[in-house]
Order: C-alpha cells, then structure tokens, then sequence
C-alpha cells in the first residue's frame, strides 16, 4: 500500500508542476499552448489512472500501517486540491486566450462573470434566503 501511494503522491507531484508550467506559459505568453505541454499532461494522466486503479486494489493497509499512512495520504490529498485549484485558473486563461485570438473578447481588462443564476439557485437549495432590508 506504500508503494502504491508514493507513486500516487509522486504523479500528483508531478501533474502539479506540469499545471504550473501550463499555468506560467499562459500568463506569460497570453496565449494556449501547445501540443509539448498536452502530450506531457496526456501520458501522466495515463499513469495517474493506471496507479489509480493499482491503489483501488491495494486499499487496505498492512496491520500496523495505516497510522504511518495517514500522514502520506493527507499530503496527497492537498496536492490534489492544489492541482484542482490551478487546473481551474489555467482553464479560465485558456477560455480567455482562445477567446481573445478569435476576436470573442477584449484584449484590455478582465472577461465577464459568469452568469450567477445556477450558481445561486444551487445555493439557495442550501442557505435561508437574505433577510429583505
């Protein structure tokens, strides 16, 4: 089970510089990328879900041995959610750079908002409405 989650942790490692270059390259350049970063991003997403599914099959840890992994597994777990987070804002640049080469947005200031009414209609499934004033 440590085996299987050091190469996880190691590809999340990985996957996360890899969003960070993408993320660079965009903010530099203003402009997608392209097929070098794809290709790279493609074959660790291939190792990601081969690895995943070799920890599907190695869950359950050794006796003595899920104290020393819960340490792994959390530092694993905030990788991914830093990869989650950057993969998001990369998104965002894509959308505005592809955008912008084809003439759909201004070049100068930031693009719109998206549209709230998913949003707080989600929201308001959840949370009491705003008291009117």
């Amino acid at each position: 089970m440590r085996e299987v989650l050091e190469r996880h942790r190691q590809i999340c490692d990985e996957l996360y510089q890899l969003a960070l270059e993408e993320n660079q390259f965009l903010q530099e350049k203003k402009r997608p990328y392209g097929a070098d970063l794809l290709d790279r991003r493609q074959a660790l997403l291939e190792r990601l879900t081969r690895n995943l599914d070799a920890l599907k099959l190695a869950l359950s840890p050794a006796p003595g041995e899920a104290k020393d992994l819960a340490e792994l597994r959390e530092k694993v777990r905030a990788r991914i959610l830093q990869i989650i987070h950057l993969d998001r804002e990369t998104e965002k640049l894509i959308l505005r750079y592809s955008l912008q080469s084809r003439g759909g947005a201004p070049v100068a200031g930031t693009p719109p908002a998206p549209p709230m009414g998913n949003v707080a209609r989600l929201y308001g499934k959840v949370l009491p409405p705003l008291p009117r004033r």
